[in-house]
C-alpha cells in the first residue's frame, strides 16, 4: 500500500469526521423523535388515567348512592315487619 500524502490523509480524515457528524446529527434526531413519542405516550396515558378515575368517581358515587337508597329500605322493611308483629299481638 502506497503511503498517502498529507493532503490525502487530510481528505481521508475530513470524511471520517463527516461521517461521524452525519451519525451524531442522525442520533441527535432520533433521540429527540423518541422523546416526542415518550411525551406523547404520557400525554395519552395521563388522559386514560384521568378518564378512569372519573370512571371510578361516578361508580363510587353511585354505589354510595345505592347504599343509601338500601338503608332507607332497610328502615322500611324494619318498620313494616314491626308493625306486621304490632298489628299480629293486637290481634291475638
Amino acid at each position: 500500500m502506497a503511503a498517502l500524502t498529507p493532503e490525502q490523509r487530510l481528505d481521508r480524515i475530513e470524511k471520517v469526521v463527516h461521517v461521524l457528524a452525519d451519525g451524531q446529527v442522525s442520533l441527535q434526531k432520533l433521540i429527540a423523535d423518541l422523546a416526542r413519542e415518550t411525551r406523547k405516550g404520557f400525554e395519552r396515558f395521563e388522559k386514560r388515567f384521568v378518564a378512569a378515575e372519573q370512571r371510578m368517581d361516578r361508580a363510587e358515587q353511585r354505589m354510595d348512592r345505592a347504599e343509601q337508597r338500601m338503608d332507607k329500605l332497610d328502615e322500611r322493611v324494619d318498620k313494616l315487619v314491626s308493625a306486621m308483629g304490632e298489628f299480629i299481638r293486637r290481634k291475638s
